[in-house]
C-alpha cells in the first residue's frame, strides 16, 4: 500500500538528547558530536532511502524528506547523521534540531537553531549566518519543518526563507523532515514509504522475538506494514511477554483495552501532535467529523461519493486535501482512507457507541459501531 498523496511523525526512535564531548580532532569519522541525538537502535530495513539520501550528502545537496506519521523520517535522518560516509565528510559539523515545539515564531527558530548549531544563542540572522559558515561543509537536520512552517504566518514565511537560504548554500547539505508534501524551492524531494510486506514482517519478530505465525502475519497485515504501528505492537508483546495466542487474544479485545494503557498512549500522543496543528483546528467540526466517519469504514471511502456522506459540508474534498497533507488519512486508487492504527484511535475516542448497527451499516465495508457520536453531524444514512 503506497498512498498516492502521503502527508507527523514519529515514529518515535527512542532520539535521546544526550551531548557528548568536543574535545576530539575536528575531522575524525569517530569523534562524538556535540548535542547530536544517539543513534536509533531499533533496526528498520531503510536502507535503500538512507544510501538516496547520503548520495545526495556526498554531492552537499539540500533534501526535503517527506512521509506519513510514523513511517520513519526521524529514523532516515537519524541513520543518516551517524553514518561512517557522513562522519567522513562533515565530521563534527553534524546537527539536528527538533521542531515541534510549540511556537513558530523567527526569534524562538533562531535560538533553537543557534543552540542546534553549537554557536552563542541569538536571534541575529547574519550572525548566526556567518557561524554557519565558518566551519565547513556542514551536515544540518530540522526535524519536523512542517509544525513551525503552519500556518503560513509572515514569521513562519520568515523562517521558510532562511531554510531556503541555508539550503542554497553550497557548503551547507540541509535535511529537513515533514509530514506535508514539501514545498522548499531547490530542495530535492525524497518520500519515506511504508514498509514491504516481508520487511515488516521481518522487523516485527526481531523486535518481539514471537514465533512466527500465519496468523500474526495476518495482524501485521491489518497494520498496513506501517513502522510506528508495528512498533507499538512488539513492545506490548515484549512488556506483557505474550505468546502467539496472547496476543492474539489481546488483538481481538483490542477495543476493550486488550492491548494496554502505554500502546494507546503512545498513539494518542502521536495523533494529536497533528491534532494540534492550527491549520486543522481552522477545520473546526468538519475536520473531526470527516475523521470520525471515514475511520469507521475499514476499506476507505469513495472519493466520487464524499458529497452524497457529507451533504452538509461545503468543499468537503477541500476538507479532505487537508487531512491528507497531514497524514490523517490518505487517497489510493479513487478511495479515501485512514491507517488502521489512526482508526482504532478515532473509533476509540468517540464518546458513546452507537446503538444499532444499522447507522452505519452498509455491506461488509462498513464499521458495525460507535457511529452516532457524530451521526448528528454526518448524514452516513445515504448509501456508501
Amino acid at each position: 500500500m503506497t498512498p498516492v498523496q502521503p502527508a507527523l511523525e514519529p515514529p518515535r526512535y527512542e532520539v535521546s538528547e544526550a551531548t557528548e564531548t568536543e574535545d576530539q580532532a575536528p575531522a575524525s569519522p569517530s569523534e562524538p558530536v556535540p548535542l547530536l541525538p544517539q543513534a536509533p537502535t531499533n533496526c528498520f530495513p531503510r536502507e535503500e532511502v538512507v544510501n538516496e539520501i547520503l548520495d545526495l550528502t556526498d554531492q552537499v545537496a539540500s533534501t526535503a524528506l517527506y512521509g506519513l506519521i510514523g513511517v520513519g523520517k526521524s529514523f532516515v535522518t537519524l541513520s543518516v547523521l551517524h553514518h561512517n560516509r557522513t562522519k567522513a565528510i562533515f565530521g563534527r559539523n553534524r546537527h539536528f534540531m527538533r521542531c515541534d515545539y510549540p511556537t513558530n515564531s523567527l526569534e524562538g527558530f533562531l535560538q533553537r537553531l543557534s543552540d542546534a548549531t553549537g554557536t552563542s544563542r541569538t536571534t541575529d540572522v547574519g550572525q548566526l549566518r556567518s557561524h554557519i559558515e565558518s566551519s565547513l561543509p556542514r551536515l544540518l537536520v530540522l526535524d519536523g519543518v512542517d509544525t513551525i512552517l503552519d500556518p503560513p504566518t509572515p514569521e513562519a514565511k520568515e523562517i521558510s526563507a532562511i531554510i531556503e537560504e541555508l539550503g542554497s548554500n553550497q557548503h551547507v547539505c540541509l535535511v529537513t523532515t515533514s509530514r506535508v508534501y514539501p514545498d522548499i524551492h531547490g530542495f530535492h524531494r525524497v518520500e519515506v514509504p511504508i514498509l514491504s510486506e516481508d520487511g515488516a514482517q521481518e522487523v516485527f519478530y526481531n523486535l518481539c522475538n514471537l514465533s512466527r505465525s500465519p496468523a500474526v502475519d495476518d495482524l501485521i497485515a491489518e497494520l498496513d506494514f506501517h513502522p510506528f504501528s508495528i512498533d507499538l505492537l512488539a513492545r506490548s508483546v515484549r512488556e506483557n511477554d505474550w505468546d502467539v495466542t496472547m496476543l492474539l487474544q489481546a488483538w481481538k479485545d483490542e477495543q476493550t483495552g486488550g492491548l494496554g494503557t502505554d500502546y494507546r498512549q503512545n498513539l494518542k500522543e502521536t495523533l494529536e501532535l497533528s491534532l494540534r496543528s492550527p491549520t486543522i483546528k481552522n477545520l473546526g467540526t468538519t475536520g473531526q467529523d470527516i475523521l470520525n466517519a471515514i475511520a469507521a469504514f475499514p476499506l476507505g471511502v469513495e472519493e466520487g461519493r464524499l458529497g452524497r456522506i457529507f451533504p452538509h459540508i461545503t468543499e468537503v474534498e477541500v476538507a479532505v486535501d487537508v487531512l491528507c497533507r497531514f497524514s490523517l488519512i490518505y487517497r489510493q486508487e479513487g478511495f479515501v482512507k485512514m491507517l488502521s492504527l489512526f482508526r482504532s484511535y478515532f473509533l476509540d475516542s468517540m464518546v458513546v457507541p452507537a446503538q444499532h448497527e444499522e447507522v452505519i451499516r452498509r455491506g461488509p465495508d462498513c464499521h458495525p459501531a460507535k457511529a452516532c457520536t457524530f451521526f448528528h453531524h454526518v448524514s452516513l444514512m445515504t448509501t456508501v
